[in-house]
């Protein structure tokens, strides 16, 4: 499924294992400490199963293509509780 923007579309990235089943349809993964994310525990929908004899990483080199912009100067900053805004020319 493609998406509008390209930072919401979904990341496949390699097998993980399961930690734990945390209710019928949720369940937490054994995710490496390089991967950011707000929580390990993904909706059943959102995973797939393995193929047998792929084997299991715990470590994973994570290419990020987000945008990246030349800043002239910052104009004005903003700070929130665990973020900050900034207004660039």
């Amino acid at each position: 499924m493609k998406r509008l923007n390209k930072k919401f579309n979904f990341k496949r990235y390699r097998p993980f294992q399961i930690k734990k089943k945390i209710a019928t349809s949720n369940y937490k993964l054994d995710l490496p400490a390089n991967i950011k994310v707000q929580t390990k525990v993904f909706y059943i929908l959102l995973l797939e199963p393995a193929l047998k004899g792929v084997p299991l990483e715990k470590k994973i080199k994570i290419d990020v293509n987000e945008d990246k912009y030349d800043v002239k100067e910052v104009i004005n900053l903003q700070k929130g509780k665990n973020i900050f805004k900034y207004l660039v020319k």
